[in-house]
């Protein structure tokens, strides 16, 4: 009985997918709820919060430029606000551990007015300090 329930314990701790990154391991959950708590921060239109889930140093690419380092990124989403996007979500779909990194992709989603917007993004996340950082994102608008 004892090595069937430690079989069983085993068999559900290979099947959460698990990461390493700078010596911490990392789950799914993990970089799922980064991305709950920036949607939140966006929905809400808390700067800080959304520029402090990226690296001092970080690089965003976007279709209205690039912005290097977290004060600028802050600016970029500022002004993403003054659209008047919400409701904005996102759903990462492909995550893979690359050395000391992760790489994720997926969709996002948002609206302006009534009219829904979606696209894409892939993003390069390091841990600092405990944390889940963004390194590097491009986000890029789909076609209508």
């Amino acid at each position: 009985m004892a090595f069937r329930s430690a079989s069983f314990i085993l068999c559900l701790l290979f099947a959460i997918p698990r990461m390493t990154i700078a010596g911490e391991t990392l789950d799914a959950a993990a970089m799922d709820e980064m991305h709950k708590h920036f949607s939140e921060a966006y929905n809400r239109g808390d700067l800080n919060s959304m520029a402090a889930t990226f690296t001092e140093n970080a690089v965003r690419v976007t279709p209205s430029g690039i912005f290097q380092g977290r004060d600028d990124i802050r600016r970029s989403f500022s002004d993403a606000l003054k659209l008047g996007l919400h409701d904005y979500s996102v759903q990462r779909t492909v995550s893979r551990p690359e050395g000391a990194f992760v790489f994720n992709a997926g969709t996002w989603e948002a609206k302006m007015g009534d009219r829904p917007f979606h696209g894409y993004y892939s993003s390069i996340l390091t841990s600092e300090n405990g944390q889940l950082r963004i390194i590097e994102e491009t986000v890029a608008v789909a076609a209508p």
